[in-house]
């Protein structure tokens, strides 16, 4: 499958304030625990745009403290997942030691591709070992207004992200020039178009194994300050159009890390690759303006 993405614009800050208004005060827990880890926060809020209840999950360090700046981990699951599917270790004991906060929106339903234009994603993600936790079908599109149009469920898939994390910004004090995005497969090509679309934002961001057939990457992308890094499991059966994405990142001159993982296969890249994230978020800081 080839992988290739969109052009897509620069945002400003002024813009993500604008989608982090459309929230009510989050609700004190979900439905369901999204983690067997009781260090893990299941949450929810309410999606104003269509008066729905949309979970996410929460972990905080020990070492989180008011008076000093956190580092935040946003983190978007593959296709078919759920706000659980980061919520485990070694990302937990790597989160913990390094005084992270993560947060992992549903990205409106379990198969919303966080904002990329190309609508639905049919079953990809779901090959190849797909995502730990994923449900046996995907989520129906939540609302009516949604159900009929699927530009819907992508323009409210980058809502969530954006205003969940409008929400932690708002309730803990949160390092500005640390503030990372990690996706996988679906969540890895929402993960590109998010830091490319809002790259203000973001000090890094990690595509492990990401997917987006039918996307055009070009030389107007945003990443030039934006420390990326992208992974793939050697034994992943889509790694051919992640070595393609990578070629095609090499070609237009944008600066990434490129990491071929031995031994895992598409979903053994979400925590097999956690030490390799972690450790390049700690080495990227957002500069000054």
């Amino acid at each position: 499958m080839k992988m290739i993405f969109t052009r897509l614009g620069c945002f400003s800050v002024a813009v993500f304030l604008c989608l982090s208004s459309n929230v009510t005060q989050a609700q004190p827990a979900a439905d369901r625990s999204w983690s067997n880890d009781p260090r893990v926060q299941s949450r929810s809020y309410v999606f104003t745009n269509t008066g729905e209840i949309l979970p996410y999950a929460v972990f905080v360090s020990t070492k989180v403290a008011k008076e000093k700046p956190a580092p935040l981990i946003v983190a978007l699951r593959g296709y078919g997942g759920n706000p659980g599917v980061f919520m485990h270790e070694p990302a937990l004991k790597l989160a913990e030691d390094g005084g992270y906060i993560m947060v992992a929106p549903m990205g409106y339903n379990s198969g919303g591709n966080f904002g990329n234009p190309a609508g639905a994603m049919g079953n990809f993600g779901r090959r190849n070992g797909g995502a730990p936790n994923a449900p046996a079908t995907n989520q129906p599109p939540r609302s009516p207004e949604a159900a009929s149009d699927l530009s819907k469920i992508t323009e409210y898939s980058e809502q969530d992200v954006m205003n969940v994390l409008g929400m932690i910004r708002k309730e803990f004090n949160i390092d500005s020039h640390r503030i990372y995005l990690v996706g996988h497969s679906q969540g890895g090509a929402g993960a590109l178009h998010i830091a490319d679309k809002y790259s203000t934002i973001w000090a890094g961001v990690a595509g492990l194994a990401p997917g987006a057939p039918g996307f055009q990457l070009d030389a107007n992308a945003k990443f030039k300050d934006v420390a990326v890094l992208i992974m793939v499991g050697e034994k992943d059966g889509l790694i051919g159009s992640v070595q393609a994405l990578n070629e095609r990142m090499k070609s237009l001159n944008i600066a990434h890390e490129y990491k071929e993982l031995p031994g895992l296969d598409h979903g053994g890249i979400i925590m097999g690759g956690m030490p390799n994230v972690f450790e390049f978020f700690s080495q990227h800081t957002k500069p000054a303006p």
